[in-house]
């Protein structure tokens, strides 16, 4: 595959996974990336904009999508945002990660190592279908995908898809590993060692909250008690 956005590392370890059964030719395409609210995450589609006259130029172009329950009409945004280049979409379960609202936390365990288990076992097939260039949709949608994608998502992306509720508690302990680790470099820290988000370019993975071992990170009031996804599925 030629583009991965990881994330928290749900879609890392699926995109390591598939890697080793394809052998990609270079007129290929393949993207592996997490569903966030029923969408493309915004990195992602800013990518795929940036590149869409190189990816229009292969001869077959395929995405994975990683989520935690279902993808609404994802797989249609990033048709269109590859103008009507996707030739095969799979969506695979990955462990729930969203923990930013009343009500939404990361999975249990058993729950957890169920989804990456049974999507591993789907990895051959999706690569067999890849191999052979099929064109193929094989997807998760979910119930009211239209509202959840055209409605629900344009609400979330306005008023959650942000970095400002985000803070560190007094139990910080400045390891800098939420700096180190943000995909888009969006967290620093100021010469008094506080953990600093700028309010650039969050895209809503979470992986502040949910790599931090200490468990200090906050998304204001709604992440207090909440899991965090940190599974190691190759133990």
């Amino acid at each position: 595959m030629k583009y991965c956005f990881s994330g928290t590392g749900n879609s890392q370890w699926v995109a390591d996974k598939l890697e080793g059964l394809i052998a990609d030719k270079e007129d290929m395409f393949g993207m592996i990336f997490p569903v966030y609210a029923w969408g493309l995450p915004k990195v992602v589609e800013a990518y795929l904009k940036e590149h869409i006259e190189d990816i229009k130029r292969a001869n077959y172009v395929y995405a994975v999508m990683t989520c935690g329950d279902d993808i609404g009409y994802a797989d249609k945004i990033l048709n269109d945002v590859l103008e009507g280049k996707l030739d095969a979409v799979f969506s695979v379960h990955m462990p729930n990660t969203y923990v930013c609202l009343p009500g939404f936390d990361v999975d249990k365990d058993e729950v957890a190592h169920r989804k990456a288990k049974e999507t591993l076992s789907r990895l051959p097939e999706i690569a067999e279908t890849i191999k052979r260039r099929e064109k193929k949709t094989d997807v998760c949608r979910g119930g009211m995908p239209w509202i959840k994608t055209h409605v629900l998502r344009p609400l979330f992306n306005k008023y959650l898809l942000t970095d400002k509720y985000f803070f560190t508690t007094k139990a910080c302990t400045h390891c800098k590993k939420c700096v180190k680790g943000c995909p888009l470099e969006n967290i620093t820290m100021d010469e008094q060692r506080n953990v600093v988000w700028k309010h650039e370019n969050c895209t809503g993975c979470l992986r502040c909250f949910h790599r931090c071992k200490e468990n200090v990170i906050q998304f204001g009031r709604f992440t207090k008690n909440k899991g965090q996804n940190i599974h190691d599925f190759d133990r």
